[in-house]
């Protein structure tokens, strides 16, 4: 009953949102259950070519690099800090996402660091919390690629199937035979391991309760302010 009330005053909802899904075990972990471990990874950097002709001449792709190649299968956007004078003019533009055919935007963040990789991050809101988040800011859609299970599902089109370390080498195979792949460089980074499964866990989205904090708060002090502890 309470749960029902504080829902129909709007303070519990209902969203989606990321969580930490582990593949082994089947199921979500919290915070407290993930490690990170650093390992020798790679960073590859591909060409995502304009698709507009608008640019300045000699401005046909922009570089991206990615610890994830996997994942590019569900970008929407590429993003670059708009104090970044070296893409400054190009943010509106459009690109055609590799392997893909989607079109997708050149949008500005503050959340892009100018000094990693080339300075341009694809986003990806369903796989990456920090892709979720600049996602929300510029209204971005939310594409999944993978099945709970690790498995690339059909979104991922021709990958449809493979796990997703299968694909992840795959995915850089086809973009190196259309000469997308600029390079691949040593790159040692952390990540994030299930401590239930031993394995690297997956962001996925999932529909997920939520309570709004700050009128709840509001109400709490108010209580205390006139020493009449409340009960919603």
């Amino acid at each position: 009953e309470a749960f029902v009330r504080l829902h129909e005053k709007g303070l519990i909802y209902r969203g989606e949102y990321l969580v930490n899904w582990c593949p082994a075990s089947g199921s979500a972990v919290s915070d407290l259950e993930v490690e990170m471990q650093e390992v020798e990874g790679s960073l590859w950097h591909f060409k995502y070519p304009f698709t507009t002709h608008t640019v300045s001449e000699g401005d046909h792709y922009l570089e991206v690099a990615t610890t994830r190649p996997e994942t590019i299968l569900g970008d929407v956007a590429v993003a670059v800090n708009p104090t970044d004078e070296r893409y400054r003019d190009l943010v509106g533009k459009t690109l055609t996402l590799p392997l893909t055919g989607r079109e997708i935007p050149v949008i500005a963040d503050d959340h892009v660091d100018k000094a990693f990789g080339t300075g341009c991050v694809k986003v990806t809101p369903a796989h990456d919390p920090n892709d979720f988040a600049i996602g929300q800011r510029h209204g971005l859609p939310q594409i999944t690629v993978m099945n709970k299970n690790g498995t690339m599902n059909k979104n991922a089109g021709r990958f449809e199937g493979l796990d997703r370390f299968t694909a992840r080498k795959a995915v850089v195979s086809a973009l190196e035979e259309e000469g997308l792949l600029v390079q691949i460089k040593p790159h040692r980074h952390n990540v994030p391991f299930s401590d239930r499964g031993k394995v690297p866990v997956e962001p996925l989205l999932s529909t997920q309760w939520f309570v709004r904090m700050e009128p709840l708060a509001a109400i709490a002090r108010e209580s205390l302010q006139k020493g009449e502890p409340r009960f919603i």
